[in-house]
């Protein structure tokens, strides 16, 4: 790994922590048993956080909003799950994660996604790739549809915050941006999913910008 590429890992479950500490070495890291512990180091810019999500409490976020935080601190971010699936990746992705994988990938794999996550790519798990090149693939086979208006059956406000959530805003910047609440967005959201014979972000993206 790069010098630079400081890891930090919270877990608070000792056979985890060694092995993540193989992976990524005891010089390289810093092992902390809580987030509380790590929000409060000293120096997270440029830093990798590594989340074992069965043992760090990430709901809420600090101050409410992950993605701004994560962007306040200049650092990225790991989630890492023993049972991992591809609905939590999407929903951790949206929170402004930067990675998903197994706690327990090899020691190989570990290192890959640290290298990846670090220079500012994502990782993501084979099936969730496989999943979105697959609605990428049927989006591109369809001709733009130029001549439908996507948002016919939505309200100004509905409208609204699916454009700023098909251009990757968190909900709390959207709250923000539209002085609504969180709340309101989610329902927001909700009641444009349902308009719209969609379920994620993904195919709202695809629909707002004309691919699907």
């Amino acid at each position: 790994m790069k010098a630079d590429s400081h890891v930090i890992l919270v877990t608070h479950d000792e056979g985890l922590g060694a092995h993540w500490r193989k992976a990524f070495g005891a010089r390289g890291s810093t092992l902390v048993d809580s987030l509380a512990k790590a929000i409060q180091l000293p120096a997270l810019a440029s830093s990798v956080i590594w989340m074992d999500l069965a043992h760090a409490q990430i709901y809420p976020a600090p101050n409410g909003d992950w993605s701004e935080w994560i962007r306040r601190n200049q650092c990225s971010a790991v989630a890492c799950s023993s049972s991992p699936s591809d609905d939590e990746a999407m929903e951790l992705l949206d929170y402004g994660f930067m990675g998903y994988c197994h706690a327990y990938s090899d020691v190989a794999t570990l290192r890959r996604v640290q290298e990846v996550v670090h220079s500012g790519n994502f990782w993501i798990g084979k099936s969730l790739m496989q999943r979105l090149l697959y609605k990428v693939n049927r989006a591109a086979q369809t001709p733009p549809n130029t001549t439908v208006d996507w948002a016919t059956d939505l309200t100004p406000r509905e409208r609204q915050v699916a454009i700023l959530a098909a251009n990757g805003a968190a909900n709390l910047a959207i709250a923000k941006q539209c002085t609504i609440t969180e709340r309101t967005v989610k329902a927001h959201l909700g009641t444009v999913f349902q308009k719209l014979n969609i379920t994620d972000r993904l195919q709202l993206a695809l629909r707002v910008h004309g691919i699907h």
